[in-house]
C-alpha cells in the first residue's frame, strides 16, 4: 500500500491539525488552487449490496481517519483491519447519518433487504453497505473544503482523472447493485460515467437528495421524487 509506512510513523494524537497532515507526502496531485491530499479511505467491501457516493470526504473526515487508522495500527499493527475500522467510523456520521436513514427506511430499502432497519447498514459486522466518494481522496479548493461546484468535476482536468483513476476502476468491482448518489454533482458524475456505459449495470438512485442538515431543500426533493426513487429499488430488486 502506497502510503502505509507513511502512516505507521504518525504518532497518535487526539486531534491533528492541517499542518499534520496537509502536507507534502501526502499529496495526491494539484492544479491551481486544487489540491488533492491522500486520507485511509481505501478499504472497499466487495460484498455490499448497497453503496452511498459522496463527492468527496472533508477535512473533519480526513482527520479523523488519520485519528482511526493510527490508533488501530498502534493496537494490532494490522494495516487492512484498520483501513475497514476507517471506513466504518467515519462514513456520513451524526446527523447526516440520522437523516440518511430516515429516508432510506421511507423508501422500504429496510424492507427490500429483509433488515429491520437501514440503521442496520451502518452496523460494523454487517456486509450491507460500501461507502466512498466520487474522488476517493480529500479535495481543498485555495485550502478549504471542496463542495462539488466551483469548478464542476465534469469540467476540471485534475477531478476528473481522480474519478477515472480510482472511482471508476472501483465501482466496477460492484454489478448490478443500488447506487445512492449524496447530491446532484455526484448523480451528474454518475450519469455521464452511465452514459459512457462504464457503470457496470448498477443502478442510480436518482433524486436522492443530500442527507446534510444544510441542506433546506432535503424534505420537498425528497418528497417529489420518492414514486420514482421507490420505483428505481423495486427495478433494482428484481435484478437481484
Amino acid at each position: 500500500m502506497k502510503f502505509e509506512k507513511e502512516i505507521k510513523s504518525e504518532v497518535l494524537k487526539d486531534s491533528y491539525t492541517k499542518e499534520d497532515l496537509m502536507k507534502e507526502k501526502y499529496l495526491v496531485n494539484s492544479q491551481g488552487k486544487i489540491e488533492i491530499y491522500y486520507a485511509p479511505f481505501d478499504y472497499i467491501n466487495v460484498n455490499a449490496s448497497i453503496i452511498i457516493v459522496g463527492i468527496t470526504p472533508g477535512w473533519s473526515q480526513m482527520e479523523k481517519s488519520f485519528k482511526t487508522v493510527v490508533r488501530e495500527i498502534n493496537k494490532n499493527d494490522d494495516f487492512s483491519s484498520a483501513l475497514k475500522k476507517v471506513k466504518a467510523e467515519c462514513s456520513f456520521a451524526g446527523s447526516m447519518r440520522n437523516n440518511l436513514i430516515k429516508m432510506l427506511d421511507e423508501l422500504e430499502l429496510d424492507k427490500q433487504l429483509n433488515i429491520q432497519s437501514t440503521s442496520e447498514l451502518f452496523d460494523v459486522e454487517n456486509n450491507y453497505l460500501h461507502s466512498t466518494s466520487v474522488i476517493k481522496y480529500p479535495v481543498f479548493n485555495n485550502g478549504k473544503n471542496y463542495t462539488g461546484s466551483s469548478p464542476s468535476p465534469l469540467k476540471s482536468e485534475i477531478l476528473w482523472e481522480q474519478i477515472e483513476k480510482s472511482f471508476i476502476p472501483e465501482i466496477n468491482e460492484f454489478k448490478g447493485k443500488l447506487i445512492i448518489p449524496l447530491g446532484k454533482s455526484v448523480n451528474e458524475v454518475l450519469s455521464k460515467i452511465q452514459s459512457d456505459n462504464k457503470l457496470n449495470d448498477n443502478f442510480i438512485l436518482n433524486g436522492f437528495p443530500h442527507p446534510s442538515g444544510a441542506n433546506g431543500h432535503r424534505a420537498k426533493q425528497f418528497e417529489s421524487n420518492k414514486l420514482n426513487m421507490k420505483s428505481i429499488i423495486g427495478e433494482w430488486k428484481n435484478y437481484s
